[in-house]
């Protein structure tokens, strides 16, 4: 009897084991699941980290869009407005104008467009920084408003120190037209941190075949053909009468805003080819595009800027000392390898040719 009661005994422990060991299997499978469920790549925390990213992504898409809506409200509100990018960059925004491309950054290049002057409409700038602004890799970059030349070898620029001047309206003696008012332009460009170059060369929506065509409306429009035939005389008046706003100002291109976009172009330098610094790029374009970029050829791009080293020579309000030859076209020119983006030319203030264009500048 008493072995019978040993045996039973060993029988109930051995149940008892048995089943504790079933119970850990079971417990480590089941805890195995629970992991899988919670870590794995469509596990519980898993996904709970892509909704939070795309949760994230959804809210800094909605910013940028209700920011670009605001932009446009405030474009009809009669006053200049401000853009933060997304290093948080301000770039001053004109009155009636909208940021194109809010999603970009100043280093990409800043896109404004006109949406509220009429004619005008659809004029785009890009903003060239003064100062300090931050880049993307994390670095703060500075730019100073000045004139510049290029080295030959490096394309590194130093101050500019040569036969050309940039004078005001009481130094001026020559024929040519000066800037507006460039110590004016020197002040604000430095007080609001930048200022706006056009995207292209000037534009007008009626080509234009020879020098006695009517000079109409300017315009800076991707679709609209190139405006040639036109004398440095010309070109500095339709710039300047371009636009008629109190909140800002519109001139030919001088050359501090030429050479400091320069700078700019080639510390923000975002081309697949970087071989041929910008301010010694020569044209890229074989054939003249009369018809803006729908048949350019857009090589000559550069942080959303078309066309400084190529198309065209574009007049500036820079003089030279050559009573018989006071204008100073800058850039490069389609078809033509020795002329460069940085180049300074003198040329007589009567000369009006299909290679002759211009680029209006803002400044607040």
């Amino acid at each position: 009897m008493k072995e019978n009661k040993k045996i039973l005994i060993r029988k109930e422990n051995g149940i008892t084991l048995i089943a504790l060991v079933i119970t850990i299997i079971v417990l480590l499978i089941l805890a195995g699941v629970s992991i899988a469920m919670i870590t794995g790549e469509n596990g519980i925390l898993t996904q709970a980290q892509r909704a939070k990213t795309e949760t994230e992504n959804a809210q800094a898409e909605e910013e940028n869009i209700l920011a670009n809506y605001e932009s446009v409200l405030n474009s009809y509100s009669g006053e200049n407005t401000e853009f933060t990018d997304s290093l948080g960059n301000i770039v001053k925004v004109p009155e009636g104008f909208r940021v194109v491309n809010p999603e970009d950054n100043v280093e990409d290049g800043i896109v404004i467009e006109d949406v509220a002057h009429g004619a005008t409409a659809g004029s785009q700038f890009v903003w060239i920084p003064v100062g300090d602004f931050k880049k993307q890799n994390g670095e703060v970059e500075n730019i100073n408003l000045e004139r510049y030349s290029f080295d030959s070898t490096t394309g590194e620029p130093s101050i500019f120190n040569g036969i050309y001047t940039e004078d005001t309206k009481e130094e001026h003696v020559f024929d040519n037209t000066p800037a507006k008012d460039i110590n004016d332009f020197i002040s604000k460009a430095n007080l609001a941190g930048g200022y706006y170059i056009g995207r292209y060369e000037a534009r007008t929506n009626i080509e234009r075949k020879s020098r006695e065509d009517e000079l109409v409306q300017v315009t800076l429009r991707q679709e609209d053909f190139v405006y040639n035939y036109v004398t440095q005389l010309q070109a500095a008046s339709l710039s300047r009468n371009m636009y008629n706003d109190n909140n800002f100002t519109s001139d030919l291109i001088n050359s501090y805003a030429w050479d400091t976009a320069i700078v700019f172009l080639q510390k923000c330098d975002n081309r697949e080819d970087k071989t041929i610094p910008y301010s010694l790029q020569t044209s890229l374009n074989i054939d003249f595009a009369p018809n803006g970029t729908n048949k350019l050829e857009t090589k000559d791009k550069i942080c959303n800027i078309y066309d400084m080293a190529s198309n065209c020579y574009e007049w500036t309000t820079e003089t030279s000392n050559d009573i018989s030859k006071p204008c100073v076209p800058r850039g490069g020119i389609h078809g033509f390898y020795e002329d460069y983006t940085s180049d300074r030319y003198r040329i007589g203030k009567g000369v009006s040719h299909i290679d002759y264009s211009f680029r209006p500048i803002l400044y607040l």
